[in-house]
C-alpha cells in the first residue's frame, strides 16, 4: 500500500495524467481511507472515512478541507440533498447529520444503536434510505429527524442502495443478494441477480437501465427497472467495488487500481485499470465530462473530459 501512495504522489508531482483517459490524482488532505463520495455539483464534494474522517472541497478537489465529525469510527456513505444539507452513515449505527456544508455535524438518532450503516441515499431533501449489517433497512420522511426500521426479508449485509427517478429502488448485498422496491422504498422483495457472488454496489442509468458490480468481476445488467438481470462480461476478475452513472455514461471501480467505463449504459466496458494502483472503493459519475474516484490511503482521483 506504501509503495502505491508513493506511485501516486510521484505522478502528481510530474503532471501526469493516468490510464487511458484523463485521470488525474488530487492532493489528499488525509491518509486515511476513503469509503464514500457524493458531489451535489462539479465542484461541491464531500468524501468520508475511517477514523471519522469528513473532507470537503468546494473547487471541484483542486483543494480538501477536514470537518469535524465527532467520531473517530468508519464512517460508509455519504449523501447530500443540497449543497448545505448532508448525511453521513457508519459503524455503531452511527447516522450525522448536516445543514451548513458539513461546518458543524450531529448524530441524528437510529434505530438500530450499534449495528453497522454501510451505505445512504435520498431520493429528495425529506425521504432517505440507509442500508447495513444483517438485512438492515432503514427509512426516513422528514430529512432524518425519525428514522425507523423497514422489513427487508433477509439477514446479509447490504452494501448498496439507489433509487431512480421513477421511485424504483434497489439495494444489493453478500451471496447475490438483490432486493427491489417499486413503491418507493414502502415494500422490497428479493430478486434473482443471476449471481452468488457478493455485490458491492448497485446504479441506475435510467430508469431502466441499472448496473450491479461485486466480487471476482461480477457485473450483472437490467433493462426492465431491476426486474430481470443478466451478467455482462466486465473483463476483469478483480473484485469491483463502485458503480456510477450518468446518463449512458458509467465508470465501475475496484480493487487493484481498477476502472471500467462504458458510454452505452453498461452493454460495454472499456478497461481503463491503473498499472500498480490501490484499491478504489467508491465513484460518483457527477455528469457525463466529471468522475471522481476515491480508496486506499486518502486516494482521490478526479477525471475531467473534454
Amino acid at each position: 500500500m506504501k509503495g502505491s501512495l508513493i506511485l501516486f504522489i510521484l505522478c502528481l508531482l510530474a503532471g501526469i495524467s493516468f490510464g487511458q483517459g484523463n485521470w488525474k490524482v488530487q492532493v489528499p488532505s488525509t491518509h486515511v481511507h476513503l469509503n464514500s463520495v457524493h458531489f451535489i455539483d462539479v465542484n461541491r464534494g464531500t468524501v468520508c472515512g475511517v477514523s471519522g474522517g469528513i473532507f470537503r472541497t468546494t473547487d471541484g478537489g483542486e483543494n480538501w478541507s477536514q470537518q469535524k465529525s465527532g467520531e473517530d469510527n468508519q464512517l460508509k456513505g455519504v449523501y447530500f440533498t443540497s449543497p448545505e444539507v448532508g448525511t453521513v452513515v457508519g459503524r455503531d449505527g452511527i447516522i450525522l447529520h448536516t445543514t451548513n456544508s458539513g461546518a458543524d455535524w450531529h448524530r441524528q438518532k437510529s434505530p438500530l444503536n450499534v449495528q453497522p450503516l454501510l451505505a445512504t441515499y435520498f431520493l429528495d431533501s425529506v425521504r432517505g434510505f440507509a442500508t447495513g449489517w444483517y438485512g438492515a433497512i432503514i427509512s426516513t420522511s422528514d430529512g432524518g429527524d425519525h428514522w425507523s426500521v423497514q422489513e427487508s426479508g433477509v439477514s446479509t449485509f447490504l452494501r448498496s442502495v439507489r433509487f431512480s427517478a421513477a421511485g424504483i429502488g434497489l439495494v444489493v448485498g453478500e451471496k447475490g443478494c438483490l432486493l427491489r422496491t417499486s413503491d418507493s422504498g414502502k415494500q422490497w422483495k428479493l430478486i434473482e441477480s443471476e449471481t452468488t457472488e457478493n455485490l458491492t454496489g448497485v446504479c441506475f442509468s435510467d430508469n431502466l437501465i441499472a448496473v450491479a458490480v461485486g466480487d471476482k468481476g461480477t457485473l450483472v445488467r437490467s433493462t426492465n427497472g431491476g426486474s430481470r438481470w443478466q451478467c455482462i462480461e466486465s473483463g476483469t476478475r478483480e473484485n469491483l467495488r463502485g458503480v456510477s452513472f450518468s446518463g449512458k455514461i458509467g465508470t465501475v471501480v475496484g480493487e487493484s487500481g481498477t476502472i471500467l467505463r462504458s458510454n452505452d449504459g453498461g452493454q460495454t466496458w472499456k478497461n481503463e485499470t491503473l498499472e500498480h494502483g490501490t484499491h478504489f472503493l467508491a465513484v460518483q459519475q457527477i455528469d457525463a465530462k466529471h468522475a471522481t474516484v476515491v480508496g486506499l490511503n486518502g486516494t482521490i482521483l478526479r477525471r475531467v473530459d473534454k
